[in-house]
């Protein structure tokens, strides 16, 4: 494992994403900026603003736009980010009630941009975790969840009733380039789940809060290591990177 330390104006980092093998891109939670980082030092390299300051919770890339997540689950679609002729588009949730949402990622035919409740009234408990779809060719969201997450589906991963136990209150997804799995993050209960093209869980792992402190953002680069950001709780924020063990 490699860590490095991140700057101030990430104290709040909520979202990481892989762009190409020398940048890395992140958002912070209450500035409403792409930031551009080096790979290897964690240090910024470019930056800039898309939208007036807001709960910004989750990123990734989709062809040459940036999609960012808003908690309220609002969608700002920023075309050629990272350059003088950016522009963005907020595509608003549909729904008023009381709603948390902190991840987003594409379906594999990229049809398809998935956002996953931490905390949404309409789930009455952290036992499930509703997922919403935006439809890339109409522009528009579905109005009713696409799939549940819930934590019954762990029971065949977890011993005794410990499946019962677990927060469905993921903070962050990610999609593995080599394994062809999406690997879930829940800063909240402190885990990952590895679950299968189909949502289906694969295995289940409970990690350490000394070292992930407030896991925010996830993702991988093209050979599989793993990049995993926390948020700067009595500390710095940082980076931890997992090179990729078949």
């Amino acid at each position: 494992m490699k860590k490095f330390n991140l700057s101030n104006d990430l104290e709040e980092i909520s979202g990481l994403e892989w762009i190409n093998e020398q940048t890395l891109w992140a958002i912070e939670d209450e500035s409403s900026i792409i930031f551009e980082l080096n790979p290897n030092t964690g240090k910024i390299t470019d930056k800039q603003k898309f939208a007036k300051n807001k709960d910004i919770e989750d990123l990734m890339i989709l062809e040459n736009d940036a999609w960012v997540l808003q908690s309220n689950g609002n969608l700002y679609q920023v075309e050629e980010p990272l350059t003088e002729y950016s522009n963005t588009t907020i595509h608003k949730f549909p729904i008023q009630e009381k709603r948390d949402f902190e991840a987003l990622i594409k379906s594999p035919d990229q049809s398809l941009i998935w956002i996953f409740c931490k905390v949404c009234s309409w789930d009455k408990n952290s036992n499930k975790s509703s997922v919403f779809a935006f439809n890339l060719e109409s522009m528009s969201f579905e109005e009713e969840a696409n799939f549940i997450l819930e934590n019954e589906q762990l029971e065949p991963l977890l011993k005794e009733d410990d499946f019962k136990k677990v927060k469905m209150q993921p903070s962050a997804i990610a999609f593995h380039p080599i394994e062809k799995n999406y690997y879930l993050l829940s800063s909240s209960d402190h885990w990952v789940m590895v679950l299968d093209q189909e949502f289906n869980p694969i295995s289940f792992h409970h990690l350490n809060p000394a070292l992930f402190k407030q896991p925010e953002g996830i993702t991988f680069s093209k050979d599989g290591t793993l990049f995993i950001s926390n948020e700067a709780r009595d500390g710095r924020p940082n980076i931890l990177i997992f090179p990729y063990q078949p």
